[in-house]
């Protein structure tokens, strides 16, 4: 979610310890309107702030995009989104979007200007300090999903990166440079990848042909939105993946959800199997995308281990089941 007061109330009476606003507002485009301007650090300050007032560490995601840089590319029109995108601009100044051009920088070094001055303003070494920073933020996620391409023929809704493996290794090589420059404490994030599929994995197994994108990440990132092996969060084919290739990372799943039926108590109780799964196969943190576990239109397809579990386990009342799923 965004990060506003009402889902800080969710995460705290959920028992979360930690936050990754989505898309969150440490974008490169609302910060600073051209190279000359200084870096408005309003939004990202709040949210800090917000979070650190519950006691909730922030997981922070960066995005790379800004259009007047973008628009400076050759191939500017290639890098557009399709209008159809879901995040785009609604009209509402409050909500959060993503600009409509998406592709490496232009300018690389206007680039890892802007990346130095947010770390080093909630990195809590003192210097350029967020002013009042109580809890630091030392975990950076370079981007999200760069993998994710609507199926073939299908209207584009969601495209968060326009380019592809490689490109993706170069942003994420100077990316972790830099935030290593500024802050050697601090821990990397690839992209979380959108899923368990050979569609998705593939697109990484291309990243780490690039031997410096191999060392540009200290912790691996899968998502799972009910989909692929949700039965593990996709954490099986992902830590498979790193295995093959020889890397080994710790791995979050920093999207969870396991909405399988139109039946909360069902949901509820694949969750808490998920999350066992993927803790057994190693997950160090999860973040569950979901406030409620039901959902209209729900069904990857019935998994009769959940269906059969007799496990009290009240889906309809959320807070109470996610106490029994983190309970761990």
């Amino acid at each position: 979610g965004g990060g506003g007061l009402g889902e800080i109330s969710a995460l705290k009476s959920r028992g979360a310890k930690w936050a990754r606003p989505h898309p969150g507002p440490f974008l490169w485009d609302s910060m600073q309107k051209n190279k000359e301007e200084e870096i408005n650090f309003n939004k990202t300050d709040q949210i800090v702030r917000d979070y650190q007032k519950s006691g909730i560490g922030t997981l922070v995601t960066l995005w790379p995009f800004a259009n007047w840089d973008q628009k400076k590319r050759d191939n500017a029109e290639e890098c557009k989104v399709a209008s159809t995108d879901e995040f785009l601009p609604k009209g509402s100044i409050f909500e959060e979007y993503l600009p409509t051009y998406r592709c490496n920088p232009k300018n690389w070094n206007n680039y890892k200007k802007w990346v130095a001055a947010v770390v080093e303003r909630y990195d809590g070494d003192g210097q350029n300090d967020m002013p009042g920073l109580e809890i630091p933020i030392k975990y950076w996620e370079v981007m999200n999903e760069p993998d994710l391409t609507m199926p073939e023929g299908e209207v584009e809704r969601l495209d968060f990166y326009k380019q592809g493996p490689a490109e993706y290794a170069e942003l994420l090589t100077i990316t972790y440079e830099v935030i290593k420059d500024v802050d050697s404490e601090a821990d990397v994030l690839i992209a979380g990848a959108a899923g368990g599929s050979d569609q998705f994995l593939d697109f990484y197994k291309e990243v780490f042909k690039n031997g410096s994108a191999i060392v540009s990440f200290d912790i691996g990132n899968v998502h799972c939105l009910s989909n692929d092996d949700y039965q593990s969060f996709n954490v099986e084919p992902y830590k498979e993946m790193l295995d093959e290739l020889g890397i080994k990372r710790p791995i979050w799943v920093t999207e969870a959800e396991a909405i399988i039926s139109d039946n909360a108590s069902v949901n509820a109780t694949q969750t808490m199997l998920s999350t066992q799964e993927a803790l057994r196969l190693g997950a160090k943190k999860i973040f569950f995308t979901r406030y409620e576990f039901t959902e209209k239109d729900a069904g990857t397809g019935k998994d009769e281990k959940a269906e059969d579990m007799p496990i009290e386990l009240d889906g309809n009342d959320p807070v109470e089941a996610y106490k029994i799923i983190t309970a761990e």
